[in-house]
C-alpha cells in the first residue's frame, strides 16, 4: 500500500465537505471489507482515507409502520442478522444474512459498504430492489433520495457523486397480502460469494389469489442486480399454476446476461436462474397467501 493520509470526520456534513475538498482523491471507509482488498492489490491507491465509522447518525435499525424499515449505512450485516426488528418485520433479511460470508466478514461489513461499492456478487441488493426499496444520500449541500435499483451502473460503479455520502436505507412497509423469497446458489461452498441469487416479491390481490404486483430480481448474472420486467408482466394478473411458473423461470433466464467465469458458464447460471426464480415465486406465493389468513 501507498501512504495516505487518514482523517475522522465527526458528522456527515464535515465527511461531505471533506470528500469535496479532496475532489476525488479520498475514499469513504467504515468496516473496510471491501476497500482494504483493493488497496492491498494494488487496484486502488487514495491518497485521503475519510473514516465514517463513528459518526452516530449512520446507525441504527428503525421501525416505522407508516414509512418501513430504516437500517443505517454503519449498520453490519451482522446486526441484520442479530435484530429482532428485522427478525419480525422482514425476515427474509435476516435469513439472507446467515449465508453471507463469514462471521468475521458481517461483523465487519456494512450495508452502506456493500451497496456504495457496486459489488456486483452480492444477496442484499436484489432483495432491497424487490422491496422497492430506496437510499437517502447526503451531499455538501442537502441531500436526496434514490431508488436502489438506479443506484447501480456497472461492475463496481454507482451514481453516487464523489463527494456523495449513502447514509441510509429506506424500505417500505409490505404491502397486505404480500410475500417474498430470496435464494442464492454458490457453486463452490456456502460461504462463497453467490453464483446467483434471486429476490421474488409478490402482492396478491385483495380477496383472490391472484398476483396484484411482482418483483423478480436476479443478482450476480450481470454488471448489476437486475429486474426481470418481462417474467414480472407475464406473472401479473395471474394464479400461479405450474405452467405459468415454468414459462415465468424460462423468461427470466433469458432477460439476464450472466457471464463465464470460476463460478459457471453462461448456460449454467442461466439454467440456475431458471431454478430459483421457479423456487422463489413458489415460495412467496405460498407466503403471500399465508399472510391474509
Amino acid at each position: 500500500m501507498k501512504n495516505f493520509d487518514y482523517l475522522e470526520p465527526k458528522t456527515v456534513a464535515q465527511a461531505c465537505a471533506l470528500l469535496k475538498q479532496h475532489n476525488g482523491d479520498a475514499k469513504v471507509f467504515a468496516g473496510g471489507a471491501h476497500l482494504t482488498i483493493l488497496m492491498k492489490q494494488g487496484l486502488y491507491q487514495p491518497k485521503v482515507l475519510i473514516n465514517i465509522k463513528k459518526i452516530p447518525a449512520l446507525n441504527g435499525i428503525h421501525f416505522d409502520a407508516k414509512k418501513g424499515l430504516t437500517i443505517g449505512a454503519l449498520v453490519t450485516h451482522r446486526d441484520i442478522e442479530t435484530s429482532s426488528i428485522v427478525r419480525e418485520k422482514l425476515p427474509v433479511l435476516s435469513e439472507a444474512e446467515r449465508e453471507v460470508a463469514n462471521i468475521r466478514v458481517r461483523n465487519m461489513g456494512t450495508v452502506g459498504g456493500n451497496l456504495a461499492s457496486g459489488e456486483p456478487l452480492t444477496d442484499l441488493a436484489q432483495i432491497f430492489i424487490a422491496l422497492d426499496g430506496k437510499v437517502k444520500v447526503a451531499k455538501p449541500k442537502g441531500s436526496r433520495t434514490i431508488p436502489i435499483e438506479e443506484l447501480f451502473v456497472d461492475f463496481y460503479e454507482t451514481s453516487l457523486a464523489q463527494d456523495e455520502i449513502l447514509t441510509h436505507v429506506a424500505l417500505p412497509p409490505l404491502p397486505p397480502r404480500s410475500g417474498i423469497e430470496y435464494i442464492r446458489f454458490s457453486s463452490s461452498s456456502v460461504v462463497d460469494k453467490p453464483s446467483v441469487g434471486v429476490a421474488v416479491r409478490l402482492t396478491l390481490e385483495k380477496s383472490i389469489d391472484v398476483c396484484k404486483t411482482a418483483r423478480i430480481v436476479l443478482g450476480c448474472v450481470g454488471p448489476t442486480p437486475l429486474r426481470a420486467k418481462k417474467a414480472e408482466a407475464l406473472m401479473t394478473g395471474k394464479a400461479l399454476a405450474p405452467e405459468l411458473l415454468e414459462a415465468i423461470a424460462a423468461m427470466a433466464s433469458q432477460e439476464c446476461s450472466p457471464i463465464a467465469d470460476l463460478r459457471g458458464s453462461e448456460y449454467y447460471k442461466r439454467a440456475i436462474v431458471r431454478t430459483l426464480v421457479k423456487r422463489a415465486a413458489t415460495k412467496a406465493y405460498e407466503k403471500a397467501r399465508a399472510s391474509s389468513r
